[in-house]
């Protein structure tokens, strides 16, 4: 199960080339979605509302930007479960989001920034038009439809007067977030990563390096998301073939199913089926720190190899980077800060594929998705 380093180097050319085919090529295995969002400009402040809809959790909340990138949660966040299970209507997932908001207070005038954590085609008016569900998660009649304008509508039912409203995914809010935070360092060597339930990366590129970009007035750097969850890495296993034959979306998702939270319980089951259960990766972390025999070394392996192929993604977004030779990694998710061991072997690893001509830096902001998200709403 465990990858050498030369099967690693093989993942990261591969994954680094059709993210290139991705940027020029509309439905391709990497959807390089631009965000239509540049870096936060020096100076942005303002308050905003946002919405985080991710997993089967669901939060809102009143975020206040001051000078020097600092940020202030003013109201919430707000928290929520999907109703009913992760299986329930379009109308009634909109309604509990529009219900948050409501909760917050005040809200009369202020942006929405959207934080819709799914495979979505970002619009030039920065509505998104979901693509599909993943996670584990289907909401029926939404994929397909434009989540900002539907959102926009629950609220308005709610009899809600909010400014508009603006959509982004998590990855791509963890990279503002982080860009905000940091405002003077070059924003062309940030990453957002996600690994959690589900895996995803976002950077900043320059709007020539996109040639399928369908507006030409951008002229800034422009955020990407790539979703590289929908990668088919190279050097996968039977067992990773059986638990995605068995899966909602078998064929897709490759990367994310050999890396995420809400699959490597499956993949454990597939090798040790006559162990008890486990149903999230904290499980895994547990039984690989505490368990015993074979299941704890299956439990490591997994966490191990996860780590890894997190690390060869991470060299391949360097390499169409051309390599800056400081990188920032904003960092998110409960599997990737819920292991101790996870950020150490990434970083280890990923210094191992970079070499000592690129110094990359994992960071932690807290609420990043929610500052991100602000900054989103608050573009002009």
């Amino acid at each position: 199960m465990k990858l050498s380093l030369t099967e690693l180097q093989d993942i990261r050319r591969t994954l680094a080339a059709r993210i290139v085919f991705g940027l020029s090529t509309p439905g391709t295995e990497i959807a390089a979605l631009p965000a239509y969002l540049a870096p936060p400009p020096e100076g942005m402040t303002g308050r905003a509302v946002v919405v985080d809809a991710g997993g089967t959790n669901l939060r809102a909340a009143i975020v206040e930007l001051q000078p020097g990138g600092v940020s202030r949660i003013v109201a919430g966040p707000a928290p929520a479960k999907f109703p009913g299970g992760p299986e329930v209507a379009g109308d009634a997932f909109f309604d509990v989001q529009a219900e948050l908001v409501e909760r917050l207070g005040a809200v009369q005038g202020l942006p929405v920034g959207y934080c819709f954590s799914y495979p979505s085609e970002t619009l030039p008016s920065l509505d998104a038009r979901l693509l599909r569900w993943t996670k584990g998660v289907q909401v029926a009649g939404v994929e397909g439809t434009c989540v900002g304008e539907r959102l926009g509508r629950a609220l308005a039912a709610r009899k809600l007067r909010p400014g508009p409203v603006r959509v982004l995914n998590d990855t791509v809010a963890s990279l503002l977030g982080g860009a905000f935070a940091h405002g003077g360092a070059s924003p062309a060597a940030f990453i957002g990563l996600i690994v959690g339930t589900g895996t995803n990366m976002a950077t900043f590129l320059p709007a020539g390096r996109i040639p399928k970009l369908k507006t030409g007035h951008f002229v800034a750097p422009m955020a990407v998301n790539l979703e590289n969850g929908n990668f088919n890495p190279p050097h996968l296993q039977p067992f990773d073939a059986d638990v995605d034959a068995s899966s909602e979306n078998p064929g897709a998702q490759r990367f994310e199913k050999a890396v995420s939270g809400a699959y490597l319980p499956r993949l454990f089951a597939r090798l040790c089926p006559d162990h008890a259960p486990l149903t999230s990766s904290a499980d895994l972390v547990r039984l690989r720190d505490e368990g015993t025999g074979d299941a704890r070394r299956v439990a490591g392996d997994l966490l191990q190899r996860s780590a890894d192929l997190v690390a060869a993604a991470l060299a391949a977004v360097a390499d169409v980077l051309e390599s800056p030779p400081g990188m920032g990694i904003l960092a998110e998710g409960s599997l990737f800060w819920g292991d101790p061991r996870y950020a150490p072997r990434v970083q280890e690893t990923l210094r191992g594929l970079l070499g000592a001509r690129v110094e990359p830096r994992i960071a932690r902001l807290e609420h990043v998705n929610l500052i991100g998200s602000a900054c989103a709403a608050l573009f002009a």
